[in-house]
């Protein structure tokens, strides 16, 4: 399954694993306190989080209920994320408590690449599960916003707390839709998972894209590419 950049005449992002990720700090600051040994390179944390999210796949395919309100469905993440970030096992269960998680490191790439693709003239909008903020999380991360204003302009900003509907039920998409004033058909989704996301555009009759920086999902038929600068030049060819 790939999408048709041809065929594509609006976008629709995902916020976390796309604009924002987790804060490296408090795991950081964790590992501090108790006489740990830190990774040297940042970096690494943007990996845990891609790792996690391939562990969260698995941990779903295996027949796992997939209850993003769960602390026992990210405590897969949680594992995946800190043993990739080279956190003993000893300690994990200590970190995971510092990590209830600030996703506040913005992706500076990923945003610039979007602000290219808003001024290309293209109709974007955002579609998040996320906790009532969005709107202000786009704003405080210099993503952007609805209306006039000094960020580029979307037509519509979804929350899923705010909606009362969450990925991958496809009604959470309905409202960027309408905003967007297309069929589900000429709107590409540009999300990081497979069951929220993926799986959510799909069931919505969307074309969709994973962001897979590590190619972690090459078992899977979907589009996927490494960043969003990829999504802007296939759209632009």
């Amino acid at each position: 399954m790939t999408f048709q950049a041809d065929n594509v005449a609006a976008a629709v992002f995902d916020i976390g694993g796309v604009f924002t990720y987790p804060s490296p700090e408090p795991v950081l600051n964790r590992l501090g306190e108790l006489g740990l040994d830190t990774p040297s390179d940042r970096q690494i944390f943007r990996r845990a989080h891609h790792v996690g999210v391939r562990a969260l796949l698995d941990h779903a395919t295996g027949g796992a209920a997939v209850d993003e309100t769960s602390g026992d469905y990210w405590s897969v993440y949680d594992r995946a994320y800190l043993s990739t970030a080279d956190v003993p096992e000893s300690a994990a269960d200590e970190v995971r408590v510092a990590m209830r998680v600030t996703w506040d490191w913005a992706h500076d790439d990923n945003i610039a690449s979007f602000h290219r693709l808003a001024a290309s003239g293209l109709p974007v909008a955002i579609v998040s599960n996320n906790d009532g903020t969005a709107p202000e999380q786009m704003d405080r991360h210099g993503v952007c916003q609805v209306g006039d204003g000094p960020l580029p302009s979307v037509a519509a900003i979804v929350d899923s707390t705010l909606l009362g509907v969450a990925k991958p039920d496809p009604a959470i998409f309905a409202p960027a839709l309408k905003a967007l004033a297309l069929p589900p058909e000429r709107v590409l989704y540009v999300g990081d998972t497979v069951q929220a996301d993926v799986h959510g555009a799909t069931a919505a009759g969307m074309q969709v894209v994973q962001l897979d920086p590590f190619d972690d999902h090459a078992d899977y038929s979907h589009s996927r590419v490494e960043t969003v600068a990829d999504v802007l030049a296939a759209l632009q060819r």
